[in-house]
């Protein structure tokens, strides 16, 4: 009667019951079941974890649940869905299952040859694009040479393979286009809230179209790199206006903001440094922190240029010699006999050329070294105003000063040249050169000799001292005139602030002031800066003296030259040759082919779908 007779139960004891109710349907709902491998004549196989076995039909594809793994339940959907097949036994269901295994497999090769196809694709568009070569070269010339290549390596199999590896006119400019977009995507995020110095030229293409190129200066990865910016062409005027228009455009387009700019370096042209609307000016209204600089190498350029009248008709006399020789093919080639016969150094002489800077100094080099040739070509040719010039020992006297003031000029403007240049090493240089000029003036007013120039060899140069003395002053007159901001001993504590015992007060501010106490007596940072580049240790110590280092890094990131738009310009001239006028993508074949930053292709492989080429 025990069980017909009601308990009371107390709460604890409730929920102790329905928690051991919960526990026991939680261990049932763990058990899984297990399938046999004769179930397979039910045409069945699994699919799943080991732990979570879950029925496959391998004749239309459909998965059960787990709990379908039950004789009865597979025998009902074999029955109901695949009646046609009840009389075949197990082993035609076996066959079945390894005839889809093989073709699984298959397709899985396949989509790993085409995804390695793609990756071999993109690498070929990108030497294509370094190169600077014509999309075609990859379908006729690179893929039936590596084709040929890997048939007498490997055999034929192998070059069915290569083969698969799309490499057609369309797919190397779309395979360029995506490499730009991810190298200018990694560039505008590097780029986001850091400081950055852009240099901007403007040039006319081949066909007669302006070209505006820009290139940033940054630090990324502990060290201070040069990027690629833009091209743009600009359509109608190359004003100060446009420039500005297109530039800021591009970097309202790339979420880049004035603000963070903190130098602009041209060529100083009106359009780009005009006082009312310059693209500097403009640039400056909207963040008055820009240092703007005059490209040294355009200066040093208009340095050179000036030359009393005595040695200016001397210069164009040589190239009136020059150009009477290259400008006929008979007289050219007839002079290069003559110097082979001669046994001489060089068998030609060169052009010359206002647009190359350092043409002048190479003409009246190699015209000194083939004056003896010059001289017996001239005779034979009976060009007897060029025979008096050539025997005239102060005319030659003129001509080796030329050769070698020239010389010396070409190499400044060289040194000059770089990507690793800034203000402060490019201003030493021309400090240098400025305090020869001063020595070479004092020596020759003291002893009144010329052997800072070797190529005088004649014992009569008296007479060409007051023309040599001219110059000399000239060019110390136009330096201190287009350099007039040669001034940087301020800027010695950035070179080595262990050096300086202290800087100005009114050149720091207190907070810099203290961490440049901090910074110079501090025995380890002067240990580890003898180790590092002035810009690594600046870059640093950014965390540990944010203010001091900001100032340093903001001089170090400057400008002095344009040399990297006259280096773009001499890779667009090469791509958009006469053969490839009407080039479209300009920009984007640029950036791949001379950017720092380079493409993740790996990225770009995994949001495209690969395809095998036919």
């Amino acid at each position: 009667m025990d069980k017909f007779l009601k308990r009371e139960c107390n709460s604890d004891q409730i929920i102790d019951t329905q928690m051991t109710d919960t526990k026991s349907l939680c261990k049932k709902r763990k058990i899984n079941r297990q399938y046999s491998d004769d179930y397979i004549r039910f045409g069945f196989t699994w699919t799943g974890d080991k732990e979570c076995k879950i029925p496959l039909c391998i004749i239309c594809g459909e998965k059960l649940c787990n709990s379908a793994m039950a004789p009865a339940k597979l025998n009902r959907h074999f029955t109901t869905k695949h009646a046609n097949l009840v009389s075949q036994n197990g082993d035609y269901f076996k066959r079945l299952l390894d005839m889809q295994s093989a073709q699984v497999k298959q397709f899985k090769n396949a989509i790993t040859i085409s995804d390695k196809a793609q990756i071999a694709s993109y690498k070929v568009a990108e030497l294509i694009a370094i190169k600077l070569k014509p999309h075609t070269i990859a379908e006729t010339l690179i893929l039936p040479s590596c084709c040929e290549i890997v048939k007498i390596m490997f055999g034929d199999d192998a070059q069915n393979e290569i083969k698969k590896i799309p490499l057609s006119n369309d797919t190397i400019k779309k395979r360029i286009i995506d490499m730009s977009g991810n190298i200018e995507d990694k560039v505008n995020k590097k780029l986001s809230n850091k400081h950055f110095a852009l240099q901007i030229d403007e040039s006319v293409d081949i066909s007669n179209k302006a070209q505006l190129l820009g290139f940033v200066r940054f630090i990324d990865d502990n060290e201070i790199v040069n990027q690629f910016l833009c091209c743009k062409e600009l359509s109608e005027h190359t004003t100060g206006k446009d420039i500005f228009g297109s530039i800021t455009a591009y970097l309202e387009k790339s979420k880049i903001s004035w603000d963070f700019c903190i130098g602009i370096c041209t060529d100083g042209c009106p359009s780009m440094t005009g006082s009312i609307k310059g693209f500097v000016t403009l640039a400056k209204a909207e963040n008055p922190n820009i240092i703007s600089t005059h490209c040294f190498l355009h200066r040093e350029s208009l340095v050179a240029k000036s030359l009393p009248i005595v040695l200016k008709s001397v210069l164009d006399q040589v190239v009136q010699m020059v150009n009477y020789i290259k400008s006929r093919p008979l007289k050219a080639r007839i002079f290069k006999q003559l110097c082979i016969s001669m046994e001489a150094k060089y068998d030609t002489l060169l052009l010359n050329t206002e647009i190359r800077w350092l043409s002048r100094g190479k003409v009246l080099c190699r015209l000194l070294e083939l004056k003896d040739e010059l001289l017996l070509f001239c005779e034979n040719e009976n060009k007897y105003d060029f025979v008096s010039y050539l025997k005239d020992d102060s005319w030659c006297a003129k001509m080796a000063y030329l050769a070698d003031i020239f010389n010396y000029l070409n190499s400044i403007n060289t040194s000059i040249q770089g990507k690793d240049e800034n203000i402060l090493t490019s201003t030493d240089k021309m400090i240098g050169f400025q305090k020869k000029l001063r020595y070479w003036k004092k020596r020759i007013t003291e002893k009144n000799i010329l052997d800072m120039f070797p190529s005088i060899h004649t014992e009569n140069y008296a007479q060409i001292i007051p023309a040599v003395m001219e110059h000399l002053i000239i060019l110390d007159e136009k330096i201190e005139c287009y350099f007039p901001s040669l001034k940087i001993e301020f800027y010695d504590w950035v070179r080595n602030p262990f050096a300086t015992s202290s800087s100005k007060e009114n050149e720091f501010s207190l907070q810099e002031e203290e961490e440049m106490i901090s910074l110079s007596t501090d025995r380890t940072l002067k240990m580890k800066y003898s180790e590092l580049t002035s810009e690594r240790f600046w870059i640093s110590v950014q965390e540990e003296y944010p203010s001091l280092s900001k100032k340093a890094l903001n001089i170090l990131l400057q400008f002095s030259t344009s040399y990297l738009c006259e280096l773009g310009f001499s890779t667009l001239t090469n791509m958009k040759a006469k053969k490839r006028e009407k080039l479209s993508d300009l920009e984007q074949e640029m950036r791949v082919a001379i950017s720092h930053v380079r493409p993740d292709i790996a990225d770009i492989c995994r949001t495209r779908q690969a395809q095998i080429s036919h």
